[in-house]
């Protein structure tokens, strides 16, 4: 399940902005997955937007400047996006909160956008394998969920 979460300063989008910003972020992430753009597919994306207060957007250690900053974090599953598909993601998602601002995607204003992806299909399978089975299994499901995964294997064994 994609889920975004947005982090951004008190006021920097009006609600109906931030409406906006998520939906596309959401079209931005589906379209990079190839997930269908379907009503079924889309009740599967999830997101949180966190607003903090005006004096708690740091650069340089202070909170007095003028431009907000935007922390983004897309958690999906690891071995979906090859570094390319990353950098696509990346791209799109910085645009789309660019153009939000009503400046130039190009611009020193991208700058203030910051992406993190959090690759969650290796912590969960590690975890569950390693509290329901032996290490022997462990390794075979690994090899067996590589074969499936092909050259975007999470775990970097090569079929």
């Amino acid at each position: 399940m994609p889920w975004i979460n947005l982090t951004l300063r008190r006021g920097a989008f009006t609600k109906n902005v931030q409406h906006a910003v998520m939906a596309k972020l959401t079209d931005a992430l589906m379209f990079w997955e190839k997930i269908p753009d379907t009503p079924d597919a889309r009740k599967m994306t999830m997101g949180w937007v966190y607003e903090v207060a005006e004096d708690s957007d740091y650069n340089s250690g202070s909170p007095y400047h003028e431009d907000p900053f935007y922390f983004i974090e897309v958690r999906l599953l690891a071995g979906r996006f090859d570094g390319l598909t990353k950098q696509h993601l990346i791209r799109d998602v910085t645009k789309i909160i660019v153009l939000a601002e009503g400046k130039t995607p190009l611009s020193e204003d991208a700058n203030r956008v910051w992406v993190h992806m959090v690759l969650l299909f290796d912590f969960i399978l590690d975890r569950w394998l390693s509290r329901n089975i032996n290490w022997w299994t462990h390794a075979k499901v690994k090899r067996i969920l590589c074969f499936w995964f092909g050259a975007g294997c999470p775990f970097g064994i090569s079929r």
